[in-house]
């Protein structure tokens, strides 16, 4: 499953990719990731706890994060929850375009695979659940800026 967003965050560019450069920053702005520590350089492990529909899962996996020259970030990562046979893949892609000299705006794509009984939930749940979280992610970061 696919998705594409691009999220405004009211602050200088520089400013925002010294933000994305710590890691366990930019997973605290994200709903339900508890526990995100470095295991290696690049390469972090964490939990995702999540309510789909009828199914709430903790998804505990590993990622590997990377940045280009040009300043992209690139996260490849899976996890699982044993205990309901649940498991994700993702592939994500941020980049960050100066709109003006005091905002950022940040292109996210992600590729995700869902398996075992998280994948039988059906993509219109998975994509308002996606969605739901995003919002969320996009209000953390902007406050994030706004107290800064």
């Amino acid at each position: 499953m696919k998705f594409e967003h691009t999220i405004t965050v009211e602050a200088p560019i520089d400013a925002v990719r010294t933000f994305f450069e710590d890691v366990p920053a930019v997973a605290a702005c994200v709903p339900g990731v508890e526990d995100t520590t470095a295991v290696e350089p690049d390469t972090y492990e964490g939990r995702l706890r999540i309510r789909v529909g009828p199914l709430a899962f903790t998804i505990a996996g590993r990622a590997h994060v990377e940045q280009d020259a040009d300043g992209t970030w690139r996260m490849k990562g899976e996890g699982r929850d044993g205990r309901i046979g649940a498991g994700v893949s993702a592939a994500l892609e941020a980049r960050l375009r100066e709109v003006s000299p005091s905002t950022t705006e940040v292109q996210a794509t992600a590729d995700l695979q869902f398996s075992g009984r998280l994948g039988e939930l059906g993509q219109p749940l998975i994509r308002r659940k996606a969605d739901a979280m995003l919002e969320e992610f996009t209000e953390n970061l902007q406050q994030r800026f706004r107290s800064a």
